[in-house]
């Protein structure tokens, strides 16, 4: 008898602790929801990217627009993709887009 209550003793803090954490995260989503979600599946890619800017009617009068330097350092200890953008005009309308596909095959 003493071991089965210093055993639910003991089990009680452990299952309200497991408890706690999971609800933290939310429910658990099942393995059949994973797999429907599951990405990746098709051999082609499709992408574009749609930039439909436009500069009208504007005007600029006695503008002093300044020099854009990239120097050495200037991107040390980056790493990943880096996408860089100057302009030293004036009604510039800059678009700029970066599309990266990560595909893991079997070598």
């Amino acid at each position: 008898m003493r071991a089965a209550v210093l055993l639910i003793a003991l089990t009680l803090p452990i299952l309200s602790y497991a408890d706690e954490e999971q609800s933290s995260l939310g429910k658990p989503v099942s393995s059949e929801t994973l797999a429907a979600q599951r990405g990746g599946d098709d051999t082609f890619v499709h992408n574009t990217i749609r930039v439909n800017g436009t500069v009208t009617d504007n005007s600029a009068t006695n503008v002093v627009t300044g020099a854009n330097n990239i120097r050495d350092g200037s991107f040390a200890n980056s790493s990943g993709i880096m996408s860089v953008v100057q302009n030293t005009g004036a009604n510039v309308l800059i678009q700029s887009a970066t599309i990266v596909n990560v595909q893991f095959a079997e070598p």
